[in-house]
């Protein structure tokens, strides 16, 4: 793999910046250390008496609040599996480490060390991609819960190139990766969908970090806006570095440019910083509207308490109150009660909540239909399945590409909306899914692979 491929991505050697949850997911990079949520003390994988399920997330530097949250909804889903006697009577356990220094070598640990039978992850789309290869080595079947980029779920090598042969390829399918976040080919359409509903032409400028996902979300908007026919003019983009204390030169040149609408990629703490700082020169009063992809998070207005502007467009993978289900309901109850009392976790689930909740709960259901834990026939189950327990409502993996058609969320933000903490939220949430065959149609010429 070349050194542009492996360099996409988020760097995982960040200082940690936020406590994390009570349940002791240790976050520390340079002794790979872990945490172990056991449904019972028996050994598990291969066979055994336990179902093991292994997670590989963040849980240090920039993306600590996604990463630990992700492994919270993990844990309380697998909590709720044992309550209710667990998957073909065996109890669940889950071991869930941080990235660090050497992801490759937390996944082939969990793989041939801890015996995990299924895994989960990643919240890095270039740790993912970098990733993939050994994930694929090792045939355990593993679902991506927080990653964004659409090339993983590409599997057209023909028309789109092949990523891991060609430093210009897009298509990094592997046969026993699957998702169940939507991904930056869904939340660009979304927004661009919704500018071209509600404003039309506009002049825009863009804003995103300085690495491979901010450069992609630009790409898939200004691709998909084209393809509805939206006639933009774009008048700046600027690339912050990833973690920059001070974005207040490029958010300038933005302004200066003299937009109406700014489209950006921040999520996490960047996101919480990009608000501060663009709060203070006054970005928002002088355009009409800001989008963001995925920086719709409670960690992120919980940080910024009464300081975000209402009436902004954020967008994440799942919002709390977007759905109206029993499911949606019983995770959000189960959350509730494990970190009521938590005071450094939020209560209510992050924007991954409802992608990792929907995996633990999709491989129950592969697992009891497989009859047993053999990659290859979990993996034959998941082509095709449909998450009923999805809090999102039903979604299906794809066959072909392994995407689920899960939807994204994107509303406004507001002090009105219902959160137990000190800060806003979103109200009036639309969502968006997508379709292959209407992907394709719209990124026609733009030599981006829908992903879906």
């Amino acid at each position: 793999m070349s050194d542009e491929h492996k360099g996409h991505g988020v760097d995982s050697s960040g200082s940690a910046s936020t406590p994390l949850d009570r349940r002791g997911f240790l976050a520390a990079a340079s002794t790979g250390a872990t945490a172990a949520v056991a449904g019972c003390s028996g050994i598990g994988g291969g066979g055994g008496d336990t179902i093991k399920i292994g997670g590989v997330y963040l849980l240090s530097g920039v993306a600590q609040a996604l990463g630990t949250a992700s492994a919270n909804a993990a844990e309380v889903a697998v909590e709720q599996i044992n309550e209710e006697g667990g998957i073909m009577g065996q109890d669940v356990e889950i071991e869930v480490r941080d990235h660090g220094d050497n992801p490759q070598a937390q996944v082939r640990s969990l793989a041939q060390e801890y015996g995990a039978d299924v895994m989960i992850g990643i919240t890095s789309s270039g740790v993912t991609l970098a990733s993939a290869p050994t994930i694929e080595s090792l045939g355990i079947p593993f679902t991506i819960t927080d990653t964004g980029t659409p090339f993983i779920t590409e599997p057209d090598t023909e028309t789109y190139g092949n990523y891991y042969e060609s430093d210009s390829g897009k298509a990094a399918f592997t046969s026993n990766m699957f998702r169940t976040n939507a991904n930056t080919s869904h939340m660009t359409y979304g927004i661009a969908k919704f500018v071209q509903e509600e404003y039309g032409a506009m002049r825009v400028a863009n804003l995103g970090p300085n690495y491979a996902y901010g450069q992609q979300c630009w790409d898939y908007f200004k691709a998909y806006s084209e393809g509805l026919g939206v006639d933009h003019e774009y008048v700046a983009s600027e690339y912050p570095e990833l973690e920059a204390g001070d974005m207040t030169p490029q958010i300038n040149s933005v302004l200066d440019a003299d937009p109406d609408l700014v489209f950006t990629s921040f999520w996490a703490g960047d996101a919480t910083t990009f608000i501060s700082q663009a709060t203070e020169q006054g970005l928002f009063e002088q355009v009409e509207d800001v989008f963001d992809t995925i920086g719709a998070d409670p960690t992120v207005y919980k940080a910024l308490g009464d300081t975000t502007p209402e009436g902004i467009h954020m967008s994440g993978w799942y919002w709390p109150t977007a759905y109206d289900n029993e499911h949606n309901q019983a995770f959000l109850d189960a959350y509730r009660e494990e970190y009521q009392d938590d005071d450094t976790t939020p209560n209510i689930p992050g924007f991954t909540g409802g992608s990792t909740w929907a995996s633990i709960f999709m491989y129950k259901k592969a697992i009891e239909a497989a009859g047993s834990t053999n990659a290859d026939d979990i993996i034959s189950e998941l082509e095709g399945i449909t998450i009923d327990d999805d809090p999102r409502g039903p979604t299906t993996i794809q066959p072909d590409t392994h995407q689920a058609n899960a939807p994204t969320v994107l509303g406004e933000t507001s002090f009105d909306a219902d959160v137990p903490y000190d800060g806003a939220g979103l109200v009036d949430t639309r969502t968006y899914t997508l379709t292959r065959s209407e992907s394709k149609e719209l990124l026609d010429g733009s030599g981006l692979g829908p992903g879906i």
